[in-house]
């Protein structure tokens, strides 16, 4: 059963953060929004995202292509997001039509590319086109149900860590590790899957794994992977589409965190989480975002911990004046 959202993790820690300095928390929405107020000072935490960033610097940060349009112009290594809107939107802005334009960047990236909803969170209406065909079938899903797709060149990534910056501190850091089977040189993936679960039991990343497998990774399941072969199950690194993390200590001197905080910092972001990916050994940034969802962090060894500590921080900043408007 899915948690409700007044049974969130997030919920909990701001409410205790909040009644430890004399915060007033009601909820609004069925817990969706957290009304916070001491005294005349009333602030606001809606969904996973806390009164501490700009308007702006919000809309920016859930906006795939307007991020990454950010971060160039700053000089920032960012993988490219390229912004195609619905016809629709033509009366708003200048528009000659999308497909042209996006074949020539298709052929651009070598006829393999990620389209994904440019607004949209968790892996969720993110595919990989390697024809045109895939691509137009795609875009036109994605332009059913939205205004606007990101499309990006597809690249091998070697590792995706996601760092939590609060006031241009990385307070939290983790490595995002995709599911895995190893080969034996007879049985097919799925075959291999099955047995792990046989020994293992069904665990919430397979079961999340399995329910949001698409054409284009579900068609691993039937491949055979050579003897000793470790074979991915998806090639998303996604909490919400299977992965696990692994703990990062988030080190001053890490080029991966050293980016992040930078990212923060030319996007004025005070709270969110900058996803840093490794392309050929460089950090670049795949994406940021201005909503902090801890749930899977704080069900790690240690995490909750940690969680509850970048929780009461941000609770505490959000009433602190001279920190937030410095």
């Amino acid at each position: 059963m899915s948690e409700l959202n007044h049974e969130r993790l997030l919920v909990r820690e701001v409410e205790r953060a909040a009644s430890r300095r004399g915060i007033r928390v009601e909820h609004i929405a069925q817990g969706w929004i957290l009304r916070l107020q001491r005294g005349q000072t009333i602030r606001h935490v809606h969904g996973y995202t806390f009164d501490l960033n700009p308007a702006a610097t919000s809309a920016i940060a859930c906006d795939k292509a307007a991020t990454s349009a950010a971060l160039a112009a700053s000089g920032l290594p960012r993988v490219e997001h390229r912004l195609f809107l619905h016809p629709s939107m033509a009366r708003f802005v200048a528009h000659a039509g999308n497909w042209d334009e996006m074949l020539r960047y298709f052929e651009r990236c070598a006829g393999d590319v990620v389209v994904k909803d440019n607004l949209g969170t968790g892996g969720r209406g993110v595919h990989r086109a390697r024809s045109r065909v895939a691509l137009e079938a795609a875009v036109l899903g994605l332009f059913e149900r939205g205004q606007s797709v990101a499309m990006c060149p597809f690249v091998d990534i070697g590792e995706e860590a996601r760092f939590v910056v609060l006031a241009g501190v990385c307070e939290a850091a983790y490595i995002k590790v995709r599911p895995t089977v190893h080969g034996d040189g007879h049985r097919t993936v799925l075959e291999l899957l099955a047995d792990q679960i046989t020994r293992s039991g069904l665990t919430r990343e397979c079961g999340r794994l399995l329910a949001n497998l698409e054409p284009d990774s579900a068609s691993v399941l039937r491949e055979v992977p050579a003897s000793g072969e470790v074979r991915l199950l998806n090639w998303r690194h996604n909490l919400g589409q299977g992965a696990t993390l692994t703990l990062l200590d988030p080190r001053p001197d890490d080029p991966r965190a050293v980016l992040a905080a930078s990212a923060a910092a030319a996007l004025n972001l005070r709270f969110g989480s900058v996803d840093v990916v490794t392309v050929g050994g460089r950090p670049m940034v795949l994406e940021v975002n201005s909503g902090v969802m801890m749930e899977a962090l704080a069900a790690t060894p240690g995490g909750g911990q940690l969680a509850a500590r970048v929780y009461d921080r941000a609770v505490g900043l959000m009433f602190d004046t001279e920190e937030l408007n410095p």
